[in-house]
């Protein structure tokens, strides 16, 4: 807990960590300022819009919680410290272990003050208080499963939350492996960025082959599975997922062997300490 809380701290004495949060409360403004303008008040569900508060915290919170993740990783490399860390009584283990969960933390505050300050803008700001939290236990009208808007969040925060443990997974045997601090961001970011992309090249390999669809730029789809109707029928028909079967399996597979290697690598590589 002390290694933990130590990290913890180191995360949130630096600048970057900041403006990271600045920049998530400046990314969902820009967006519900969009929204606004386009406003159709005639066809506005206030159950749709609340359900839809997390989309956008999750998404940039998981992306500077994985670049944190990264920079606390690699920088220990790079910088030399990791020498100093591994001569304390604390196994390699349980100093990768600390990082990892400081990952999920980080993930959870910036999801947290994200969504907040969605809430918050379209309450009091764009929407003239027309999504409140009483609409909580109302039914969505259409696309979304016949839940209620408090089901829609709970279940799609859920298996966003199985996607990130996926992608920290993913994060953490790149800058284990690749100890230099700027080729494991740019492999980061190119791995984050780039599964869309993936995704729709292989769509054609699929319609050949079905087996080119478990690799594993497919996992995020799991998510997308459980979002809404039509995500749901663009997992089925595009990526040929029939059922969320496959795509738990491979979640769970490819992150218990991304984490494996990652701690094998971790406890046998040889650290020199001058």
């Amino acid at each position: 807990m002390k290694l933990l809380i130590n990290e913890f701290i180191k995360d949130y004495r630096k600048v970057t960590t900041w403006i990271y949060m600045l920049v998530t409360m400046g990314l969902i403004g820009l967006v519900q300022y969009i929204n606004s303008l386009n406003l159709d008040n005639d066809g506005f569900s206030k159950a749709e819009s609340l359900a839809d508060i997390t989309n956008g915290a999750t998404g940039i919170a998981s992306i500077f919680a994985l670049i944190m993740l990264a920079n606390n990783l690699s920088q220990e490399y790079s910088k030399g410290t990791i020498k100093f860390l591994y001569t304390r009584p604390k196994s390699r283990s349980a100093i990768l272990t600390a990082k990892i969960v400081l990952a999920f933390i980080n993930y959870i505050i910036f999801l947290v003050v994200g969504t907040v300050f969605d809430f918050l803008t379209k309450y009091y700001v764009f929407f003239d208080r027309k999504v409140g939290l009483n609409h909580l236990n109302d039914t969505i009208e259409e696309g979304y499963f016949g839940r209620t808007v408090a089901k829609q969040l709970i279940i799609t925060n859920l298996a966003d939350l199985a996607v990130f443990i996926f992608f920290v997974a993913m994060v953490v045997l790149v800058c284990v492996v690749f100890k230099t601090q700027i080729l494991s961001l740019v492999l980061v970011m190119l791995s984050l960025l780039g599964t869309g992309l993936i995704q729709v090249l292989t769509v054609f390999a699929v319609s050949k082959y079905s087996w080119a669809k478990y690799h594993m730029f497919d996992v995020p789809l799991f998510s997308d599975y459980y979002k809404n109707e039509a995500a749901r029928n663009a997992v089925r028909e595009v990526f040929k997922f029939d059922n969320a079967n496959a795509l738990i399996i491979m979640l769970v597979a490819y992150s218990v062997v991304f984490f494996t290697i990652s701690y094998i690598v971790n406890a046998r590589r040889d650290i020199t300490i001058d």
